[in-house]
């Protein structure tokens, strides 16, 4: 009897067992296919969300653009939760602006702080633009934290979620699926539109964003071995009523027909077609900062289709065990890397960065302390991206790659930049000024600068830079030669100028503080002619040569060139000048340049209030301690931020002091990679320049204006009121807030 009981039992668990078989063979396999949109593809992951929350799988994903990478997010472990929290931890300016500046050294700080304009050009054979607006390192970065735990499956098939991103070869003119190798490549290369990012090159193609082939890759997704295949199209597939028929127009209007022909093209494929209506609701391809309401509407477009979307819900037992399954593939820690390894990287800049990264083999791996470390590299400028991930080799060892990937257009550099600035408050000076800037000329690890200037105050000068071995010592002489002017001003006019001429030779050894700080000691000699030009200023000409030696040091946390969200930027220097040239004729004055000492210290600091806006202060000191040098070289004061109320020269001496705080409001943004915010302000500037600290007053004045981050620098539009009733409004192009 006890026999035929557990028989009859083992019979019925094995029926049961047999009809769950069953039951899971049977249910449909989804495949979601994630179409391309740039910032519109951010709906995938309200989509995903209602998924989860209906206990919908999702068995493939495949994806195209801004769908490739929500989809290989996805395909890594995420759910929709994590999603939703990591784009809205991402830096939208840092990742897709077109400054990496908070990562450049002290030098290409420099540099980016005397042309801050985004108009860089390559000269390596012939002058040309470089390959995209942004370089893509931060997004290279953020991708390869994804996708680095995955660095050692051999298919795509192997992740959490089996995925593909689709992307199109530039060679073969063919749409190409990745399907194995780096995750962080392969999303890499599905995004990489042309002019925004520079394409991702792998085994002997040229990757660009696969939405002009196949933006929605419903046919992909089946392949994949789908059943059910939803297409998720997040652009607008409606005809233009009308076309713009200007060159940039029609060129847009192509590629936004090619765009929706392939969309269509890939929906057609799909068994479920999702459309997400964010176009018809003012959602653009930049709205990168409106992520939570774009998610939204992408849940809000999958419950619109709710009675299509049901019928492939499961039991809540079967999404458990779907779940448990993703979650036990999913990979999250790195293996201890045993050895490093450099490729693309040149052999001087190898030499300079092997014992900082070597830190990081024989221990857990730090990616933040990593890609900190990186900066040196990158902070140079010689490469378009610095990755990193982790190999294996012959022996089946775990080692950590830094892979390079040269500019193809540059070094030399040549930077262009426009300056035009109030000289009063109806004349201006304009100028046009290059930078060319070579590497390795003519030892490795140099830089050669030299820079040219026309229109106002025209100049030529040179610097040549070199490291003294693998130490963080360098040596740096330069030479120039110019001319400037300066003007006299009584009661806002120009009353006189006074025309100076220099020529300059002179050597600076130094010392590297880290990636974003230098002191220099230096020494020069030189010639200066200063003639009276028009009026009658009451000042001597001066003729003759010029010694001295300074100390300089120079610090440069902040982010941008123009209008940084964060950091200091600070100079300090102590100058002292041997002997002057004399004065012709002699005059009876007690004021001399020779054996002058001077010291001066200047900066900014930046800080970011309600995620959008700018708290700033600047502040400059200089003394001549006991000496009264020759009006040349005096303090001026003037412009905006520095008193702005006064012109040029209008208010100098001796010593001055300065301090200046402001709150700028954004009022919006200029195109992403076309330039930045667009600020409404308001500050409040005090100082004063005299001649005897017993003299000095506390004047204060109130500015107002407009700012604007853009492709030429920063633009300036305002005004400053004294409280004495003086003012004056002003025009700026190019620097801003803190020059040197």
């Amino acid at each position: 009897m006890a026999r035929r009981f557990f028989t009859s039992v083992l019979a019925a668990a094995l029926i049961f067992s047999f009809a769950g078989s069953v039951a899971a063979q049977e249910r449909k396999k989804i495949g979601v296919a994630f179409g391309g949109g740039s910032a519109k593809g951010i709906a995938h992951v309200g989509v995903i969300r209602w998924f989860e929350e209906h206990r919908i799988p999702i068995d493939y994903a495949a994806g195209t653009s801004m769908g490739g990478l929500v989809g290989g997010c996805f395909a890594s472990g995420m759910s929709a939760a994590e999603l939703a929290e990591f784009i809205s931890a991402m830096d939208w300016d840092e990742l897709f602006g077109s400054s990496n500046f908070a990562y450049k050294n002290i030098r290409r700080k420099t540099d980016a702080r005397a042309y801050p304009s985004r108009l860089e050009f390559g000269a390596r054979k012939k002058l040309s633009p470089p390959m995209a607006l942004n370089s893509g390192q931060q997004v290279d970065l953020l991708l390869t934290r994804v996708g680095s735990p995955y660095f050692f499956i051999s298919s795509f098939d192997d992740l959490p979620t089996p995925f593909r991103a689709v992307s199109v070869d530039l060679i073969t003119a063919q749409q190409v699926v990745l399907a194995k190798g780096s995750l962080a490549a392969a999303m890499r290369a599905t995004m990489s539109l042309p002019l925004i990012f520079p394409p991702v090159e792998k085994d002997g193609m040229v990757l660009v964003d696969g939405g002009a082939m196949n933006n929605v890759p419903a046919d992909v997704a089946r392949s994949m071995g789908a059943d059910i295949v939803v297409g998720i199209n997040v652009g607008d597939l409606t005809d233009p009523k009308e076309i713009n028929r200007s060159m940039f127009g029609l060129a847009g209007g192509t590629l936004g027909a090619m765009m929706r022909a392939s969309t269509r093209e890939g929906l057609a494929a799909a068994d479920i077609v999702l459309n997400v209506p964010l176009v018809e609701k003012g959602y653009g391809s930049l709205a990168w900062r409106r992520s939570k309401e774009i998610i939204e509407e992408g849940y809000k477009a999958a419950e619109a289709i709710k009675d299509q979307l049901l019928p492939y819900a499961v039991s809540e037992a079967e999404f458990q065990a779907w779940l448990d399954q993703r979650r036990s593939r999913r990979k999250t820690s790195l293996p201890e890397p045993t050895y490093l390894q450099f490729e693309g990287i040149a052999k001087v800049d190898e030499q300079r960065v092997a014992s900082l990264l070597n830190n990081h083999v024989g221990r857990p791996l730090d990616i933040s302390e990593l890609e900190t470390h990186l900066t040196e590299l990158t902070g140079l400028d010689r490469y378009e991206t610095v990755q990193w991930r982790l190999v294996k080799n012959e022996a089946g060892e775990t080692g950590l790659l830094i892979r390079g990937r040269q500019k193809a257009n540059a070094p030399p550099f040549l930077m262009i930049g426009l300056n035009l600035e109030n000289t009063t408050s109806d004349s201006f000076g304009v100028s046009i000024s290059a930078r060319y800037l070579a590497f390795d000329v003519p030892l490795a690890g140099s830089e050669l600068r030299v820079d040219g200037t026309l229109g106002s105050n025209p100049a030529l000068g040179m610097e040549w830079y070199q490291p003294l071995g693998r130490t963080a010592l360098f040596f740096a002489p330069y030479a120039g030669v110019g001319k400037s002017a300066y003007n006299v001003v009584s009661e806002g006019s120009v009353v006189a100028r006074y025309d100076q001429s220099f020529l300059k030779a002179g050597a600076n050894v130094g010392v590297n503080l880290g990636a974003f700080s230098d002191i220099r000691l230096g020494a020069y000699i030189g010639r200066l002619d200063a003639t009276v030009a028009v009026g009658d200023p009451g000042l001597p000409a001066l003729k003759g040569k010029e010694t001295a030696a300074d100390l300089t040091w120079r610090y440069n946390g902040q982010d941008s060139p123009i209008i940084p969200s964060r950091g200091v930027a600070a100079m300090s220097r102590v100058l002292y000048i041997f002997d002057g040239p004399n004065i012709d004729p002699t005059l009876p004055t007690s004021r001399s340049s020779v054996n002058l000492t001077q010291f001066e210290t200047k900066g900014s600091y930046f800080h970011t209030v309600r995620s959008d806006d700018r708290l700033f202060a600047t502040w400059g000191f200089g003394t001549s301690f006991d000496n009264s040098p020759l009006v040349i070289q005096q303090f001026l004061l003037g412009q905006p931020f520095r008193l702005g109320a006064y012109n040029l020269g209008e208010l100098n001496g001796d010593h001055y002091y300065l301090g200046t705080f402001g709150y700028l409001h954004q009022l919006g943004r200029l195109p992403d990679f076309l330039g930045g915010p667009l600020y409404a302000g308001g500050w409040l500037e005090n100082g004063d320049a005299f001649n005897d600290w017993n003299k000095a007053s506390f004047k204060s004045q109130v500015g107002v204006g407009l700012v604007a981050d853009t492709l030429l620098g920063s633009v300036l539009v305002g005004g400053t009121a004294g409280f004495d009733g003086r003012w004056a409004w002003y025009i700026s192009v190019g620097r801003l807030f803190f020059k040197w």
